[in-house]
């Protein structure tokens, strides 16, 4: 029952939109199907400690960490999405094909100054790991959370691929451009939430 639940609740926060879900979308159109699928691995990568902390309830973040991190999380979004914007070429497009880890250590970064993992992790975490009536219980969790997440983050991309391909230059561009807004309306919203509702 905890993997189902788990599961669930991953493909939720897979199709919630969000920074990760805007930079698969923005990776995949820039750069190919590699670097939207090296995004979407990532929240295993970042939410490791956040499951350990959660397991032992022994993590109590204040709101003003949550806020700063927030903020800082906004400012990475808007960064990018202004440098999206500003526009690649299709030849520079090409020649950065073979530079997914540069694209997993930038999602890595958006992930961890993102607060909602953590208020996830420290929230509904530890409330679902406490109901469980085994270990196996507490572990199939955040098995099925991130099997769900990762999953339909992978979806995802591979559908703004298919899409890509069959798609003329002229709007893929286009798309990016969107790509660079949504980056942008991400970071507002991120500084929004962080400055009037977290506590």
């Amino acid at each position: 029952m905890s993997f189902l639940l788990g599961l669930a609740l991953g493909v939720a926060g897979g199709l919630a939109p969000g920074p990760l879900q805007a930079m698969i979308v923005a990776e995949t159109l820039r750069k190919g199907l590699r670097h939207g699928l090296a995004v979407a691995v990532v929240p295993p990568i970042t939410d490791g400690p956040l499951v350990v902390a959660a397991a032992l309830v022994a993590l109590e973040l204040p709101g003003y960490v949550l806020r700063v991190v927030g903020l800082v999380g906004s400012a990475v979004l808007a960064y990018m999405g202004i440098g999206i914007l500003k526009g690649d070429s299709v030849e520079e497009i090409d020649r950065e094909e073979g530079a997914a880890k540069t694209t997993l250590g930038k999602a890595v970064l958006v992930n961890l100054v993102n607060p909602h993992p953590y208020l996830f992790w420290l929230t509904v975490g530890p409330a679902v790991m406490a109901e469980a009536r085994s270990f196996l219980g507490k572990v199939t969790f955040p098995i099925g959370f991130f099997a769900g997440i990762v999953g339909t983050q992978a979806g995802i991309a591979w559908a703004v691929h298919r899409a890509a391909s069959m798609a003329p230059a002229e709007k893929i561009a286009a798309a990016r451009r969107y790509c660079g807004l949504l980056l942008l309306g991400a970071a507002g919203y991120l500084a929004f939430d962080s400055l009037t509702r977290l506590p």
